[in-house]
């Protein structure tokens, strides 16, 4: 019979990059001032309502459960989610159909309020910059950018309104950009 010999535990070397790590709550710790613009309250406020784009679009579908959720931060919009579900005699559970999609629409507007800009930190680094020092601010704006503030001129403009911001898109730096999606987003 073999014996299998085995190295003590803490001889591993993940175990001893560990002990070498400074604590997370370490004043040291050379993440905690982006840590600590995390923390705080992130009142939020969800509104919910049927989304009547999806149903009629799927008009042709029979028993189509399907919600609109508008997360807004400070009475800004940040994100919209879309969920739906189909209510059918092969499905008993109306109560669970129905609760699928309104979760499956609040899970999808804060997943996407998670991808706008920083939306819950307080202060991004890029306010904190003097004008000279911001990154590629004479650089055209980016597809990312535009594709944005698109979303945000149409949810926010009229037709008119809209028409001409988005004639204007096409000449806006990357600098330019940014301060116009702050200023659709307040």
């Amino acid at each position: 019979m073999k014996t299998a010999y085995y190295r003590p535990r803490s001889t591993y070397p993940s175990q001893q990059a560990h002990k070498s790590t400074p604590a997370a709550r370490s004043e040291k710790y050379p993440a905690r001032e982006e840590i600590e613009k995390c923390l705080g309250s992130h009142p939020l406020t969800a509104v919910v309502e049927e989304d009547i784009q999806t149903l009629t679009a799927m008009k042709h579908v029979e028993g189509i459960v399907a919600f609109l959720v508008t997360l807004t931060k400070e009475g800004r919009v940040i994100s919209q989610g879309r969920g739906s579900a189909v209510l059918n005699p092969m499905n008993r559970f109306i109560g669970r159909t129905v609760a699928c999609a309104f979760n499956s629409a609040l899970a999808d507007a804060a997943i996407r309020a998670t991808k706008v800009l920083d939306t819950f930190r307080t202060k991004p680094e890029v306010e904190a910059l003097g004008e000279d020092d911001k990154p590629n601010a004479s650089n055209p704006a980016t597809d990312k950018q535009l594709g944005y503030l698109r979303q945000l001129i149409q949810i926010n403009c009229e037709e008119d309104e809209r028409e001409r911001w988005e004639s204007q898109m096409g000449e806006l730096t990357k600098q330019e950009a940014s301060k116009l999606i702050e200023s659709f987003k307040r």
